[in-house]
This record gives structure tokens, sequence and C-alpha cells, in this order.
């Protein structure tokens, strides 16, 4: 199976726009996420993930329990061991 190369924000040959929202990503959290490096091979979809990600972790009314209730509970649904 083939593997997607996990693209570097500081890279000049990276998208710029791709590179940018990296950047902002690892300034906000302190830290690279190997799958947004590599979902930024595609730019646009990289940029409908962050959005995605903003409203669910971070721009929504739920309280942290609330929405550790809801990780927890997606976790159970799904078999997940972690």
């Amino acid at each position: 199976m083939g593997r997607l190369p996990l693209v570097d924000p500081d890279d000049p040959g990276a998208d710029p726009g791709a590179a940018e929202l990296l950047r902002a990503m690892r300034a906000a959290t302190g830290r690279d996420f190997g799958v947004l490096q590599a979902v930024a091979n595609h730019p646009e979809a990289l940029q409908a993930f962050a959005a995605f990600l903003s409203v669910a972790y971070a721009n929504n009314t739920l309280s942290p329990g609330q929405r550790e209730l809801a990780y927890l509970g997606a976790s159970v649904a799904n078999d997940c061991h972690y």
C-alpha cells in the first residue's frame, strides 16, 4: 500500500495556503499532527477539515465535560479501545 507524504509547513515548495494553515495549527496547539500534514497534500480538503475541527473542538457551545462525553460515546459506539 502506498503512503502519503507528510507536508512540511516549513518547506518552501509546500502549497502556501496549506503551509500557512499548518503553521497556524502548530502555533495554536504547540505541535504538528501527521494526519493534517497528510491531508495537506490536498489543500482544499485540509481547509474543509480544519473548519470541521474548529467547530468540533473549539468553536461550539459544549462544555469541556460535554465534549469529553461525546468523544467517549463515539469511542464506545465504534468499539475503540483507547
